[in-house]
């Protein structure tokens, strides 16, 4: 850092300056002591089991440096050094957007505390934009962005491009994970599908019926003749979710009985890949003396928005083995595009269905 930015003619702030200096330093603090509690309970784990681990480390080092350059800003401006205004400028919209789209959801309702967390960088920011005392104790024409300064519009740089990233991975996602007209994809015997996935009930799977359940998802509900289960299969729209405990609300959601009949859990796997992700649950009921046994599988795509959700509600007895809902959801498949029957028209009319 030039001492020229920092020492030289240096303006002691105002009273009102200083306060809204300290009210800054409590909000980097309590980020911090946030930041620090989550690190080892959602950062770590956020960032080993995604799929884009250097973009999220790169995100995760911006938001960090986002807040020692808050910290350092404050000193400078204490100081009162010329770059003061500069750095404070560019740093408060950062936290402002950055609680704004972080925090704010999991609020559970608004409240004067948290509007106050929230708006007070952007009431800072107004603050340094309008007020006489500063635009009179640091004119417009003496400020500079110092060393500390360019850091920060490097930061912004680096947002930029993962924003950008983000925005063109996730067009290229929606393009591959478009549903296509059955009736254009060509199936081999005994296959299903809904325009997304591709799947193989079993030989003794009996389809009773397909519905559209809304725009992203298509169920197909069998019931197997050897063994009387109720089975659904449900392809979908899906982002992957590389977080378990995210994903137990799907589970919460889907329950074939009601949760005053749940028992215990009878089994769980996860099955990781370069490709996708595994789950597998297995619950028991009790509704008066019968129980009840439901598998319930997923599998999501990683590089792809599309899953696959196999449900099996067994009765007396558990019919359905893990290794059995794993065999199923390996075996599916979202290779539309090479299934197509456009892309095959010119093919000797002896491959032909």
């Amino acid at each position: 850092m030039n001492n020229n930015d920092t020492f030289q003619d240096a303006t002691k702030p105002s009273l009102t300056f200083t306060v809204f200096l300290g009210i800054f330093f409590c909000y980097l603090f309590r980020i911090t002591l946030g930041a620090i509690s989550q690190f080892s309970n959602w950062i770590i784990p956020e960032i080993h089991q995604s799929n884009s681990a250097i973009v999220y480390s790169i995100y995760y080092t911006v938001y960090f440096l986002w807040i020692v350059f808050g910290f350092w800003s404050i000193i400078l401006a204490l100081k009162g050094a010329k770059n003061a205004i500069s750095c404070l400028k560019l740093c408060l919209p950062f936290h402002f957007v950055s609680f704004l789209f972080s925090s704010l959801p999991k609020l559970s309702g608004v409240n004067i505390i948290s509007l106050i967390i929230l708006l007070f960088p952007l009431v800072f920011f107004l603050f340094l934009c309008f007020s006489k005392d500063i635009k009179e104790r640091y004119p417009k024409n003496e400020r500079k962005l110092g060393a500390l300064g360019y850091i920060g519009i490097i930061l912004y740089l680096i947002l930029a491009f993962l924003f950008v990233r983000r925005v063109v991975a996730d067009v290229s996602k929606r393009h591959y994970s478009k549903k296509v007209d059955p009736d254009k994809i060509e199936l081999f015997s005994g296959e299903l599908t809904d325009g997304r996935v591709i799947f193989k009930p079993l030989q003794e799977w009996y389809l009773d019926s397909k519905s559209e359940l809304n725009t992203v998802q298509d169920a197909f509900y069998f019931h197997d003749t050897i063994s009387q289960s109720s089975i659904s299969v449900v392809c979908a729209t899906e982002e992957y979710e590389p977080l378990r405990y995210n994903y137990i609300y799907s589970i919460s959601e889907n329950q074939p009985l009601e949760t005053r009949y749940f028992i215990e859990e009878a089994g769980y796997k996860e099955i990781d890949t370069a490709d996708y992700i595994i789950f597998i649950d297995q619950y028991v009921y009790q509704i008066d003396s019968s129980l009840f046994y439901w598998t319930y599988a997923s599998k999501l795509w990683k590089d792809v928005e599309k899953g696959i959700r196999l449900s099996i509600l067994d009765k007396d007895s558990l019919k359905t083995s893990i290794d059995e809902a794993v065999e199923f959801l390996e075996n599916t498949s979202i290779d539309i595009k090479g299934r197509s029957i456009q892309r095959k028209a010119n093919r000797p009319k002896t491959q032909e269905r």
